[in-house]
Order: structure tokens, then sequence, then C-alpha cells
């Protein structure tokens, strides 16, 4: 009878075990619905970066990116680094690392960014190419700041060759990891410049997220009489606002090509972004078997002037996702898939 009794109990818990739905995970606001647990299981994936241009490091900046994460402690950033702080005229490499190091917090990733600055092309054995720069200007190697700090931002690295990129590229993350960020597996180009030797030398050094695909109608109003709007409209062809990761191939081994979707904050309004987060979260409701990636960011240098936009924008789009049940989740490159099939 004893025996009956315990077979019964066990039947009765396993039965009750299969009508009880499986715990879904938290999204960032901690929301759950029934909705997570029966239609599956993509999310919609928020992306925060930020370039380090490597020019300068200001207090206001710096303030308003601690305020950041103050507001938003469970938005991980994307800092794309940028080795070109340690190689001005200069430059002490401790006070460097305290500095970036108090905008950084647990969880945030710590990729790389390069510009084409003298002095970090100097430092890794490669001659300095002066023009031409994003605006159809050339500069002075000679004079004024090439001479007396640095010079070279607006100096596309894509004239450099693969071979002479790889040098710059592998300094840049022996320089960082060497500061205590670790080696960068994620990379955006200076000016989105990423053509495909530079993707080639990133790829040879080991980096596997490349973030510089941009849709060029957000850089119009600000860049469409400057050669740099043509290279990009030509380089990222086809590249929208709702344009999702994909294979993109190299010499050596394939790269996740992440696309800037909502580009930064220095070239959209808070509406722009907003838009940009409807029309994803449009293409995630239409199939939530899937992730669908919203990118947003901003720059380092320019952070105190346009931080408050792009945060108007975040909490709008954690409010409405709260309020839509929708599971909307801060992530870094780790996160991010790609098709199978490289384009």
């Amino acid at each position: 009878m004893l025996a009956l009794r315990s077979l019964l109990a066990v039947l009765t818990v396993g039965l009750l075990a299969s009508l009880t739905p499986a715990c879904a995970s938290e999204t960032d606001d901690g929301s759950t619905s029934e909705d997570d647990y029966t239609r599956k299981k993509g999310k919609l994936q928020l992306v925060v970066t930020v370039d380090w241009e490597g020019r300068d490091l200001r207090e206001d900046n710096l303030l308003a990116m601690q305020e950041l994460h103050a507001r938003f402690p469970q938005v991980k950033v994307v800092h794309f680094l940028n080795a070109g702080y340690y190689t001005k005229q200069g430059a002490r490499p401790a006070d460097v690392t305290a500095r970036i190091q108090r905008a950084i917090a647990p969880g945030d990733e710590k990729a790389l960014h390069i510009h084409g600055w003298k002095r970090l092309f100097e430092a890794s054995g490669v001659a300095f190419r002066a023009s031409p720069t994003f605006w159809g200007t050339s500069l002075d190697p000679h004079a004024g700041d090439c001479l007396e700090t640095d010079c070279g931002h607006e100096v596309p690295i894509s004239l450099y060759t693969s071979e002479e990129l790889r040098k710059v590229v592998k300094l840049s993350l022996d320089t960082l990891e060497g500061n205590g960020f670790g080696r960068a597996k994620s990379f955006r180009c200076g000016g989105w410049m990423a053509k495909p030797n530079v993707r080639d030398a990133i790829a040879a050094e080991g980096l596997k997220y490349e973030h510089s695909a941009v849709p060029t109608v957000f850089l119009k109003p600000k860049l469409g009489t400057m050669p740099v709007y043509s290279w990009l409209s030509d380089l990222w062809q086809g590249t929208t606002n709702v344009s999702q990761p994909y294979a993109i191939t190299t010499t050596t081994t394939p790269l996740t090509e992440v696309p800037d979707n909502g580009a930064l904050a220095d070239y959209v309004s808070t509406q722009q972004m907003i838009d940009t987060f409807e029309a994803n979260k449009a293409a995630f409701l239409a199939d939530r078997s899937k992730n669908v990636v919203v990118s947003v960011g901003f720059h380092e240098e320019t952070a105190a002037t346009y931080l408050p936009q792009l945060e108007a924008a975040l909490q709008r789009m954690y409010d409405e996702a709260k309020a839509e049940k929708i599971p909307f989740e801060s992530v870094t490159s780790e996160a991010l898939s790609a098709p199978a099939s490289p384009h």
C-alpha cells in the first residue's frame, strides 16, 4: 500500500510539473510574459557603442559617460578603444589608462578603433600618409599639429596596405592589452572606412566582429558634400536602418559584419534613433523566433554634447519594450550571430 501511495505521489508531481511553463529569462527591465513562454526565443537586441577617437580625454565627456552607466546600469557598452591616446606626444600611460577605465563598467566590451593618427602609424613602423583626407584636403606632416601634438585623424586608414595595417592593428591590440584592457575581438574603422584591405588586416590579426557598415542616409546632412560621403555610399551600398549582422569574407577567416544601423548620435536625432528602434521592432515582431539587432552609439570626444539625446532615445526604447512585453536586451558582440554563408 505504501509503495502504491509513493508511486501515485511521484506521478502527481510529474503531472503538475508538465503543466507548469518553463521559466523564461528576464529581459533588461526584469519583465517576462506568458508570450515569452509560448512564442519563441528571439530577442530584440540593443547594441550601444562608443568610438574613442584618440584625440583627447576631457573631463566633461568622461563624466557624461559615467552618468550614462548610472542612469542605465543594464546597458552594456561596446567601447571601441583607440591606442592613439598612448602615442601622443607627452602621453602618460598610467593616466591615460585611469581616465579610460573610469568610463568602462563591468560587462562592457573592450574593442578596437583606429584612426589615421601620425604618431600611432609611425610608432607601428609605418610611414604616415597625409592625404587625401575625409574632407578632400591634405595635411602638412611638417607643420602645425603634426609637429606639436599629433594629426591624421581625418586620413582614412584604408589608404594603407593590408600589410601596413596589420602592423598598426597589432601595435594597437598589444598596447591596449598591455594596459589592462584585454585583447579586443571587435573593431570599428575610423570614419566607417573599413574597405576590404582593412577587413583583411583585422581578420589576420584575430579580430572576429566588424562594426563599420553604416546607412549613409544618416550622414548626408553633415557629410553630403565631402569625399567621405561618396566613399561610404559606395562601400556600404544597400545598408539601411534594418540591416542585420552577416558574415563577410576576407583573405583569411570570415568576419561577422555588424551594421551600425542607427549610426552615431553626432549624426542622428533622438527621433531618428527611435525610428530605427521602431523599424527593427517591427522586423522582430514579424518573426519572433530570430534575434533582431538595433545599434546606436556616440563618440567619447563629444559625449557631453550628444549623450543626452541618446539617453532620451534609450529611455523611450526601454519604456516601450516594457509596455509591450517585448524581450529587449542589451548585448555585446559575442551575443550576435551571422548567417552561415558569407557575403
